[in-house]
């Protein structure tokens, strides 16, 4: 049997299990869903797993798309190793990992995320086909046997995702974000609110200050003020939304606003967190995972950047609005900013901009809250 080569197409009648890697983040991993449901239309008799990490792997575990969940640990295996004594059953995690990689005698790999760490992955996969997107950075393009060309210009994540799916065969029309839910998450979702006072026919929204990079933060004291304001204008209930890491932060914002908001961060899961985002009126948020939640639920939203670039990883779809200063350095994609004037573009963002325009989505009603198929 003759190696594969770069320039012949990937025949995938001789393709009967596919591994998709796209580790991280959660807004990744989110706009990284069309590329599986194009995928799954195109082959419904395919075997289909997904490796992920486990800060997203409650979007998957469950999905109905996929037929396995691959869970790496890689970032807590990562801590153990600098913990004494910890570091030995964190390196038979790992092997473990790559045992099964091995042992799901995959034929194709597709690397969405085109990292070294990704590479590491599509190499203990074992798989004759490995395709990922042109671009990939750290050297991982070398374990590739084909590489997806992207067109010229700015492209956001999802239709570069898609442009795989294209690669491959499959129908790229219509762009589904699909979510695993549970049978309860709903009524825990409602059960929340219920706690938050939230009666029947109150707007609801939720603020999520935070993001992993410090460049997109915006400022506590902006946040709690833009949650004042729209509550007593709207007589809206607010929480605070957010992982059981960011409660420190959402304890603060709350403790700085009045009337207080209810803090729901670090209650919820991922699925609850789908579900109480599928019933909310508005969020206000930075860059972060959950925006870009919102925005595949059909979620009214105000996103705002400063490092990032939109038209890249903005939220996808119509209904979110992006408010952004531009400056010369930004955006900068760094995660630390690189001018005297700390995170300037965030802080040149001001909170009637955000008031106002959190005032006019409301405005305009209630939004489609059944998930996103752009067809």
């Amino acid at each position: 049997m003759t190696a594969p080569s770069w320039d012949d197409p990937v025949p995938m009648e001789q393709v009967h299990r596919i591994l998709i890697i796209k580790p991280s983040s959660i807004g990744d991993v989110v706009n990284a869903l069309p590329f599986l449901s194009s995928l799954r239309r195109r082959y419904p008799d395919r075997y289909i797993a997904w490796l992920v990490e486990e800060e997203a792997a409650e979007l998957l575990l469950g999905h109905p798309l996929l037929d396995r969940v691959i869970v790496s640990g890689r970032r807590r295996w990562g801590r153990a190793m600098r913990t004494p004594f910890r570091g030995p059953a964190a390196l038979r995690e790992a092997a473990s990992l790559i045992a099964e990689l091995r042992q799901g005698r995959y034929d194709l790999v597709v690397d969405l995320q085109g990292l070294l760490k990704s590479a590491l992955m599509v190499i203990c996969a074992g798989a004759r086909f490995r395709v990922g997107l042109a671009g990939g950075r750290e050297g991982s393009g070398r374990a590739l046997t084909h590489v997806v060309p992207l067109p010229p210009g700015p492209l956001h994540a999802v239709d570069r995702y898609l442009e795989a799916a294209r690669f491959l065969g499959a129908d790229t029309l219509s762009k589904a974000f699909v979510f695993p839910s549970r049978p309860d998450d709903g009524a825990r979702a409602e059960a929340l609110l219920v706690e938050a006072g939230v009666r029947p026919n109150t707007l609801v929204i939720a603020l999520n200050p935070q993001a992993r990079w410090p460049t997109k933060l915006w400022g506590e004291e902006q946040f709690a003020r833009v949650g004042e304001a729209v509550a007593r204008r709207h007589d809206a209930r607010i929480l605070v939304i957010g992982s059981s890491s960011d409660l420190p932060l959402a304890r603060r914002l709350a403790r700085c606003m009045n009337p207080a908001p209810f803090v729901a961060a670090g209650r919820i899961d991922l699925k609850v967190l789908i579900a109480l985002l599928r019933r909310i009126d508005l969020l206000v948020t930075v860059d972060s995972g959950p925006m870009h939640l919102a925005a595949a639920l059909g979620t009214p939203l105000v996103a705002l950047f400063g490092p990032t670039d939109p038209r890249l990883i903005g939220p996808y779809g119509g209904d979110g609005v992006v408010l952004r200063v531009p400056l010369p350095c930004s955006p900068c994609s760094k995660r630390r900013c690189q001018i005297e004037a700390d995170r300037l573009c965030m802080r040149s963002i001001s909170i009637e901009q955000v008031v106002e325009t959190a005032s006019a989505l409301l405005a305009t009603g209630p939004a489609c809250r059944t998930g996103r198929d752009f067809s």
